[in-house]
């Protein structure tokens, strides 16, 4: 898609703001109808299906009209803010001279590229040229999403003043988090999940309801994708049991690094790895369209991770070739820029296979819903102690309960079934894993 800005600059149309997006939620406006704005200025927030945006200005004027309120959904394409000049008339005033660009970039920055680099932010699409490949830097400014500049104010540093490590010099969110204290590790996490907010304090209606809560933004795309998977794939589960009371013990002793425990997620990725290798076929993507089956000779795991703003499913490429160590580091990182907004779209798409954590928030066993258009997904239920029996002899262990869910269209129940006893086995030969 190439939306052009019209030439007299007195309209801005909301760009592509990532491959795929059609339309985009306004959450908040930045600025109010009056106000001189200056180029890269944030115009609003906006949520995607996966992302919170924030839409810079491409050039500096005076807003004359806001085109929607907080809440509307708005077609990429559409007329978001309408500029006039100082004189008053409809049109935007140039961009400062000190920004560095030639008068030819000025009027090239008006092109938006869209699902031509899946990795530029809407930061870059503003400010790139028509036949440029990289972002146009401004002299002596950082190179950064909205989202990471958001982050160093937060973090009290000066995103001038930090060295990047992104593709084309790019700061990232991990620079910012390493300038500002450090050790690059970001925010810590709570472990344990915060207990759900009260219901607001209002009047029921006549129909018993105190609140409603309208599907948009993520929410509304996971609605929309578990309603598809649902619909299309054809669902079933099996369970079983890990013993993992050796490798329990296994990784108490495995050196994760200074303050840090080895927790099973990254275990349990490795012994997926491992048991997709012998099992190919639960490692595909179906194309519904063509009607064929996609073994994938990479692995992709999805884990997904809970948020505020809803389920998201990042996208670990290459699980199989990466180390414990490096495992437990790309989950953490991942998940903290799911939570935080700063992960990118592109990363977040290609699964082959996902693994969700429900262990984590004290549940067992689970039917979860197929990550479509893979084939299958895995639940790692909370490993409790029980009483085992080896040999006629009891003894105290440790179990992990483990649910897969295929598509039956593509696994067949004794292969659904084969997988998850390969992935049990494993788990109960840590010397394999570990």
């Amino acid at each position: 898609m190439v939306i052009t800005q019209p030439a007299d600059k007195s309209h801005f149309i909301l760009p592509d703001l990532g491959e795929g997006v059609a339309e985009a939620e306004l959450i908040r406006w930045k600025i109010k109808r009056g106000d001189q704005v200056q180029e890269h200025q944030t115009l609003a927030e906006m949520e995607t299906d996966k992302a919170l945006v924030e839409v810079p200005s491409p050039w500096s004027g005076v807003i004359k009209q806001l085109h929607g309120k907080e809440g509307d959904v708005i077609p990429v394409g559409s007329v978001l803010v309408t500029y006039e000049s100082a004189d008053g008339s409809t049109g935007a005033t140039s961009a400062p001279q000190e920004t560095g660009r030639t008068q030819s970039e000025s009027a090239d920055a008006g092109t938006v590229v869209g699902s031509v680099d899946t990795g530029l932010t809407v930061s870059d699409r503003l400010t790139r040229g028509r036949t440029d490949e990289q972002a146009v830097a401004v002299p002596g400014k950082a190179l950064a999403t909205p989202a990471v500049r958001r982050i160093a104010r937060e973090q009290g540093a000066d995103i001038d003043q930090v060295p990047g490590t992104g593709r084309g010099g790019r700061v990232t969110a991990a620079d910012v988090y390493a300038f500002a204290g450090g050790s690059g590790a970001g925010p810590v996490m709570p472990s344990q999940p915060e207990a759900a907010p009260p219901l607001p304090a209002a009047r029921p209606d006549e129909t018993g309801v105190v609140q409603r809560i309208p599907f948009r933004g993520i929410r509304r795309k996971i609605a929309q994708a578990l309603e598809r998977s649902v619909k299309t794939a054809v669902h079933f589960t099996v369970t079983d049991e890990a013993d993992v009371t050796n490798l329990d013990s296994r990784r108490a002793e495995y050196d994760a690094g200074p303050d840090s425990k080895l927790s099973f997620l990254p275990i349990v990725i490795t012994a997926v790895c491992k048991a997709l290798k012998h099992h190919p076929s639960v490692n595909a993507n179906v194309d519904d369209e063509k009607q064929q089956i996609l073994i994938k000779g990479v692995i992709n795991l999805g884990c997904a991770v809970d948020t505020e703003h809803g389920l998201m499913v990042p996208v670990i490429r290459d699980a199989d070739k990466l180390s414990l160590a490096r495992l437990a580091d790309a989950i953490a990182d991942v998940a903290r820029r799911c939570r935080d907004r700063t992960i990118g779209r592109e990363e977040l798409i290609g699964g082959t296979f996902t693994i969700t954590n429900v262990g984590s928030f004290g549940g067992m066993y689970a039917t979860p819903i197929i990550n479509y258009p893979e084939v299958a997904i895995l639940a790692v239920g909370r490993v409790k102690e029980r009483v085992l029996v080896k040999d006629g002899m009891f003894y105290a262990g440790k179990i992990m309960p483990l649910s897969l869910a295929c598509d039956h269209r593509v696994v067949d129940g004794a292969e659904g079934a084969r997988f998850l006893n390969t992935v049990v086995k494993l788990l109960e030969q840590p010397d394999s894993l570990i």
